[in-house]
């Protein structure tokens, strides 16, 4: 598990900074207080972690565990998922 990747997956909801961890909270179960402690590495992931977070967003697991993407199987990060997102917006991929 990475705090970094944490992080990211968090700041992709694109809630103001009050409210991030609040949403994400929401989606997964876990406490705010939790989530905090997890992206300040003042605590350590557990199974139940992992699960909730794989479960809120299954597309994401392997990108989350293990820092890898395998797009032709669905398995994708969220910065892959806004470029793909921005070229079927834009036709572009800048």
């Amino acid at each position: 598990m990475n705090k970094d990747r944490l992080i990211v997956l968090i700041d992709s909801l694109g809630e103001p900074e009050r409210k991030k961890y609040i949403a994400f909270s929401e989606i997964t179960g876990i406490k705010k207080d939790t989530l905090k402690n997890l992206c300040r590495g003042q605590q350590r992931f557990n199974d139940e972690h992992l699960e909730a977070i794989a479960a809120a967003y299954p597309q994401y697991k392997m990108w989350f565990a293990f820092g890898e993407t395998h797009p032709e199987i669905g398995q994708i990060s969220p910065e892959l998922e806004q470029v793909a997102d921005d070229f079927r917006e834009t036709g572009t991929d800048t």
